[in-house]
C-alpha cells in the first residue's frame, strides 16, 4: 500500500459526491461509473473490474468510514513512455487508514469469514493501491487499474 498519490496527467476525470447520488449511493455510483467508462471507449473487462473495485472501496467506506462522501474516476491514457491508468477513488470521513495486513488474520477459520476480503480483492485486481488522509478526518482510498493501449 502506498500512502501517497502519484501525480496524475489526467485527461478525463469525474467525481460524484454523496449529494449527487440517490438513496442507494453504492448502486447509483456503480451504474454511473459503467456508463461513464463505456462512453470513453473502455472495454468490458476494464469496466467490470472497475465496478468490482469501486463496490469494494465503497463498501469499505461505508463500513469503516462512516459513509461514502465521494467517488472519483480518473483516466490517464497511455503514452509512448507510460502505460495508461484508471484510478478509482473512494472518499469517506473515517480517521483510520486501511491496512491489507489487518484484513488477514492467519486464523484457520479465515475461509469461513463473512467480511475482510474486500481490500485483498482490490489489491489483487489493481496495479497498486493506497490511502491518504485529506483535510484532517477525511481520507481517500484509491487503486490504479491498467488502462489498455487500445481503449
Amino acid at each position: 500500500m502506498s500512502t501517497t498519490t502519484p501525480r496524475a496527467r489526467s485527461c478525463h476525470t469525474v467525481t460524484w459526491t454523496r449529494q449527487s447520488l440517490g438513496e442507494q449511493p453504492l448502486r447509483d455510483v456503480r451504474f454511473r461509473a459503467r456508463q461513464w467508462l463505456f462512453a470513453r471507449g473502455c472495454d468490458d473487462d476494464l469496466v467490470d473490474t472497475a465496478e468490482l473495485v469501486l463496490a469494494e472501496l465503497g463498501a469499505n467506506a461505508v463500513a469503516h468510514g462512516g459513509h461514502l462522501t465521494a467517488v472519483t474516476l480518473d483516466i490517464v491514457p497511455p503514452t509512448i513512455e507510460e502505460p495508461g491508468v484508471l484510478r478509482v477513488s473512494a472518499h469517506d470521513t473515517g480517521p483510520d487508514l486501511p491496512s491489507l495486513g489487518a484484513a488477514r488474520t492467519g486464523r484457520t477459520d479465515e475461509p469461513l469469514r463473512e467480511c475482510g476480503r474486500g481490500l485483498g480483492i482490490v489489491a489483487a485486481l489493481s496495479r497498486t493501491w493506497g490511502a491518504v488522509r485529506q483535510q484532517g478526518r477525511h481520507k481517500q482510498v484509491w487503486c490504479d487499474l491498467s488502462f489498455p493501449q487500445h481503449a
